[in-house]
């Protein structure tokens, strides 16, 4: 890896960056098209432990930057920005700094890099595949002047992951990871309306059990099987909890109203056929599931995973020998959605995670396609 103290023939050396390139670095980011970071923004990345920045000086001079993103608690890594002043291209500076970012990448545990380019980008696509990247996808509309996009990446590790193509959606609200993650899994399985915002708040009003005065109301399993039934999918819930969901998190007529919703939707499960299996699952469990071509979307613990002390929804997309792969319907701020799909997940981690609360509650909906799926418009 290029490092700190190598200097090739070139006079190239990648390193680091530390505060004291912070003005360089800024002024690098002139040569982009578009889409270019404040002098606060990566400022900001460069104080930030889920960030790594690389830049790559020509005798002394720092001359191109490279910025990697991670995620707790995930396998994966994203180049989020590389660039070279046009002056010094051609010197094996983006190459260069390409490879030290992956080996920063893999020090961190990182099984597979991401990223973005634009398709009209000859070059930077060609450097890509030469190093062994491939499209994975492209975005219309990615950057602000509205080009498109190619979604590339790169695996580190031997051998493959069987992962469903399915379509991503962030939740736009703080409390509707429970229906962004069943949209998902509904249009992977051909629900035939937009994933709309609409769409999130017609599935959570459907959903949610928790009703407070005060914060927002928390969707359970079964409401959410009870949504997916309702649209002719079939569903199924997995939890080793035969109590009320989240009736511990309200008091007083409030926890009575949690209990009726529960029992609401445990009646309408049994009346469209879905059902209900009490026992506990484990990785391996989600992983055959998804192997049969169904969607898991399982509860996990927002503490270990954001340190927030909340439930949280989302969809198994894949999985490999080692990890479980997720998308995540949180967009974590400063990322984009690309830092939120098909995360890998070792599976140990995953079976910790997939546990919430004081009493270890553990919660899955498997959805599946099933007879005629229904269009339900507003107004239906």
């Amino acid at each position: 890896m290029p490092g700190h103290g190598s200097r090739p023939p070139s006079g190239l050396v990648v390193r680091r960056a530390e505060r004291s390139d912070l003005e360089a670095i800024n002024e690098l980011e002139a040569y982009f098209p578009g889409d270019r970071m404040s002098r606060a923004s990566l400022a900001r990345l460069l104080g930030r432990d889920s960030a790594e920045v690389w830049v790559a000086e020509i005798d002394g001079e720092v001359v191109g930057d490279a910025v990697v993103l991670f995620r707790r608690g995930f396998e994966s890594a994203r180049l989020y920005s590389m660039v070279v002043n046009p002056e010094h291209r051609g010197r094996g500076a983006a190459r260069a700094l390409l490879a030290a970012a992956e080996e920063g990448a893999r020090e961190r545990g990182a099984i597979v890099m991401r990223l973005e380019v634009r398709e009209d980008n000859e070059a930077a696509i060609a450097l890509y595949g030469a190093c062994g990247y491939s499209v994975s996808g492209r975005t219309a509309d990615y950057y602000e002047d509205h080009s498109t996009a190619l979604r590339m990446r790169k695996r580190f590790t031997r051998g493959g992951a069987t992962v469903l193509g399915i379509p991503y959606y962030p939740q736009t609200l703080d409390f509707t990871c429970g229906p962004s993650s069943l949209m998902m899994a509904m249009r992977y399985h051909g629900y035939p309306v937009p994933l709309e915002r609409w769409l999130e708040l017609t599935l959570w009003r459907e959903a949610t059990t928790v009703f407070m005065l005060s914060g927002h109301g928390g969707c359970s399993a079964h409401g959410i099987a009870v949504a997916a039934l309702r649209r002719g999918f079939q569903a199924s819930v997995v939890t080793s909890d035969p109590g009320t969901p989240f009736e511990g998190s309200v008091r007083g007529e409030k926890r009575e109203v949690v209990r009726i919703a529960h029992t609401t939707f445990e009646r309408e499960l049994r009346g469209f056929g879905g059902k209900v299996e009490l026992r506990d699952f484990g990785h391996q469990e989600v992983a055959d599931i998804v192997a049969r071509g169904a969607v898991p979307i399982v509860l996990v613990s927002g503490y270990r995973l954001y340190e927030a002390r909340v439930p949280h929804w989302v969809v198994v997309t894949g999985f490999d020998d080692d990890h479980i792969y997720l998308h995540d319907p949180i967009v974590p701020e400063g990322s984009g959605r690309a830092d939120s799909v098909h995360l890998p997940i070792k599976r140990e981690l995953f079976d910790k995670v997939t546990r919430w609360g004081r009493g270890r509650h553990r919660a899955m909906v498997v959805v599946e396609r099933w007879g005629n799926v229904r269009r339900l418009l507003p107004g239906s």
